[in-house]
């Protein structure tokens, strides 16, 4: 028995009945210009050390998730270091790195539609995936649970400057073919804003 997503391997994700393949997830992208203040942050943040998780996880990654809810104020909220138990007897428990949710104004989770693992040290991204993917799919579980009928829930997996995206339909994972740098941010947010056009609903009138 698994002790948290974590622990989740590649062969893990067969038992969940999973079925995972490489694909081109976003064959169009609208770039997305950054903001002059994430620009200005990026470039100083860049300048301090990023050798740990945690300095990775605030310099980097939540400088760009924050950018994405000032561009979708009344769409998103972000959950970061969320204890995300779902299932404990399969190992569905433990700390999400960053949940996103298409609920804008919920103060505790709710409808998950991203889940944005940060891999390790000299980890490749696809070697984290499979902990994104127990992530995705307890995702999953929590939005039929509630009965939000949320088609697609996508996942993330980054170093902070590179970032491999995820997919989860029904059983079926896609893991993205392309891959995404901090260095091109048009183009990474142009990805993360795609997501949230697809399943987060338009902000009130």
């Amino acid at each position: 028995m698994k002790k948290s997503y974590s622990q989740y391997t590649a062969e893990d994700l067969t038992g969940l009945g999973l079925s995972v393949t490489m694909q081109l997830l976003f064959d169009q992208i609208t770039a997305v210009d950054p903001s002059p203040w994430l620009l200005q942050t990026l470039a100083y943040n860049n300048a301090l050390p990023t050798s740990t998780e945690k300095a990775r996880s605030e310099l980097l990654i939540m400088p760009v998730l924050v950018e994405l809810k000032q561009r979708n104020t009344e769409k998103i909220a972000i959950f970061s270091g969320h204890q995300f138990d779902i299932d404990k007897k399969r190992g569905l428990k433990g700390f999400c790195d960053f949940l996103i949710s298409n609920k804008y104004n919920a103060a505790f989770v709710e409808s998950p539609v991203i889940a944005i693992v940060e891999a390790k040290k000299d980890q490749d991204l696809i070697d984290a995936s499979p902990q994104c993917v127990a992530e995705m799919y307890a995702a999953q579980l929590f939005n039929q649970n509630h009965q939000d009928n949320i088609p697609r829930v996508y996942g993330a997996v980054t170093s902070g400057y590179e970032w491999l995206f995820l997919c989860l339909e029904g059983n079926q994972v896609g893991i993205d073919s392309s891959r995404y740098f901090i260095q091109n941010l048009p183009e990474l947010l142009g990805v993360l804003q795609n997501i949230i056009d697809s399943l987060c609903p338009p902000p009130p009138r």
